[in-house]
């Protein structure tokens, strides 16, 4: 029985193999090529057994390569090869016992992480698996007690509400505040004041919800095989500082970098100065994993040097209870990690200043219709045109103050969307509810743009 419940456990994870090879494929031969590369490579490096260090190494120079090379850069790239890098650390320290191939594929190819994350371990990731497979390890008889196959509808709806949500978030909110934020950077010199100030707020109203969008469609996907992804995006613009920020911000970034990082520098056991010159490397390697840019660096170095502060001021905790002071703490963090947005998005530093900069002497002046047409889908234009509302001087304007309203009560006062989902009650509204969204999205993919995140 043992015997049988091995090749079962295999097969499974081998159907999720072929399955991710078959996802990853029509992003293109070049792109598939180095995805199997990179696994050929690293298979052979863990199954010999090289030095921790060489393995690192290897990855590292075929990561920054395809960074700087200025020709192709491969889909995905740095989320798999920190997987590879996390593979061959865990098998040197002995985390992970032995080199199993079917393991370690399935380790790395799986689909719902592979585009942009989350970072998961070796071994957390393989507990879940085993979980979704449905082994549960119980003796019964003898023999190993699998979990029942039976369906969970409910479970289904659930990630169905969280997978309309998450494209919500995508197709409707993040591109379209994305054609917004190309035409005030193909235009900075000429924004006014508060078109400036708008750009650079849109630009993180489209971070946000292009990634929140993604990780809620990662784990829909996940729930409907059972399967639980590690909560990678947590309601990041409620932070009370930076430090809380990261803990909520691609939290498993965080964690690798703290685990492969911080620690082997040292981190905190080597004295304050030698703490703070931890936290800022790990910062300024995280700009440089985002891009090969200068401006990168400046963005990585911006929360490097508010994080420490931060930390020398409050310690190693970010102090989350209720007073009078946060909501200027929340508005203060956001306005800061904007402003660093603005330099990560910017082609140049010089395009990033110039930006800042209009925000103070772009004099006033009414929005341009350019701007404001980016937000006039034909779902909601079409009733505003046949109201009375269209006669009102503000009517041109009217769908991006509703765009910006609805973002800012879904960043700073709704439950992040794997709450609501998970504390739903099933029935006739929250249907309704995912009809309609899936629907409007689904009219609304001719214009959809790739994830910003598969772009690092």
């Amino acid at each position: 029985m043992a015997n049988s419940d091995s090749k079962y456990r295999d097969a499974c994870k081998w159907l999720i193999v072929v399955a991710s090879l078959v996802f990853y494929a029509p992003f293109g031969v070049r792109n598939l090529l180095v995805l199997v590369g990179s696994i050929v490579v690293n298979a052979v490096l863990a199954k010999v057994r090289v030095s921790q260090w060489a393995a690192v190494i290897i990855n590292l120079v075929a990561l920054l390569f395809f960074k700087f090379n200025g020709v192709f850069f491969p889909i995905a790239v740095s989320f798999y090869t920190f997987n590879q890098i996390s593979y061959q650390v865990d098998l040197n320290r002995g985390e992970i016992k032995e080199f199993k191939l079917a393991d370690y594929l399935a380790y790395i190819l799986f689909f719902p992480k592979l585009l942009q994350g989350p970072l998961m371990g070796y071994g957390e990731f393989t507990k879940c698996i085993e979980n979704a497979i449905g082994i549960t390890g119980e003796q019964h008889d003898g023999n190993v007690k699998k979990n029942s196959c039976s369906v969970d509808w409910e479970m289904i709806m659930r990630a169905l509400f969280l997978l309309s949500m998450g494209l919500f978030k995508k197709v409707i909110l993040a591109d379209t505040f994305g054609q917004a934020v190309n035409f005030g950077y193909e235009n900075v010199a000429g924004l006014g004041s508060l078109e400036a100030i708008l750009v650079a707020v849109f630009y993180s109203f489209q971070l946000y919800f292009d990634f929140s969008g993604y990780c809620d469609m990662a784990s829909a996907v996940c729930m409907m095989m059972g399967f639980e992804l590690p909560m990678n995006f947590n309601s990041p613009y409620k932070a009370v500082n930076i430090i809380d920020f990261w803990k909520r911000w691609h939290i498993t970034l965080t964690k690798f970098f703290t685990k492969y990082v911080y620690i082997p520098l040292g981190g905190n056991r080597k004295g304050t100065a030698r703490l703070y010159l931890n936290l800022m490397i790990v910062f300024l390697l995280s700009g440089l994993w985002h891009g090969n840019g200068l401006n990168f660096i400046v963005w990585g170095a911006m929360h490097g040097v508010l994080y420490v502060i931060t930390r020398a001021v409050t310690g190693d905790k970010a102090k989350r209870q209720s007073s009078i002071l946060k909501p200027f703490k929340v508005l203060f963090t956001f306005i800061y990690v904007t402003l660093a947005w603005v330099f990560f998005r910017a082609a140049t530093i010089s395009d990033a200043i110039t930006l800042i900069m209009r925000m103070f002497i772009g004099g006033h002046r009414r929005i341009n219709t350019h701007l404001s047409s980016c937000f006039q889908l034909d779902e909601i234009w079409y009733v505003i045109k046949v109201t009375p509302i269209m006669k009102l001087n503000f009517a041109w304007d009217i769908c991006l103050w509703l765009f910006i309203i609805v973002s800012v009560v879904m960043i700073f006062f709704m439950q992040n969307a794997y709450t609501i989902a998970g504390k739903a009650k099933i029935g006739v509204r929250t249907t309704i509810v995912t009809a309609v969204l899936l629907v409007w999205c689904i009219l609304s993919f001719a214009g959809v743009s790739t994830f910003l995140y598969m772009n690092f």
